[in-house]
């Protein structure tokens, strides 16, 4: 399976995310923000990132940026339950939006994250999508 990074500021989520990744077989490495998590990605190489957008310090879209700088081949799922500065409607938020591959909208169910993941582990690498589950 994958080695996939998950960057999330809330530590019950960060593990419940861990925990549902391994137990599909996945390789996973947990950040608490988005400033470590970046720094993982300078230091070791991950098929899939999954960050969280709205974290205080660096956000998830400042990490994906940098990250496909960083590491061009990697995979980037966006995950997010809208802005809460801006109150942006949940249907409108979109993977270029962040610069990522993916946007998943919080709360998700697991079978959601294991297909999004799946699927974009199996996509083209470099391939951008504005997909929205």
């Amino acid at each position: 399976m994958a080695s996939i990074l998950v960057i999330e500021d809330v530590p019950a989520v960060l593990l419940s995310l861990r925990i549902v990744l391994e137990g599909s077989g996945h390789q996973v490495t947990g950040a608490a923000d988005g400033v470590a998590g970046l720094a993982l990605i300078g230091h070791a190489s991950f098929a899939l990132v999954i960050t969280d957008i709205w974290m205080p310090g660096m956000g998830g879209a400042e990490v994906i940026r940098a990250g496909h700088l960083r590491s061009p081949g990697t995979r980037f799922l966006a995950i997010t339950g809208g802005d809460p500065n801006l109150h942006a409607p949940r249907d409108s938020l979109l993977a270029q939006d962040f610069g990522a591959d993916r946007v998943l909208l919080k709360p998700f169910e697991k079978d959601q994250l294991l297909a999004a993941v799946a699927e974009m582990l199996s996509t083209v690498q470099g391939r951008k999508e504005a997909v929205l589950f």
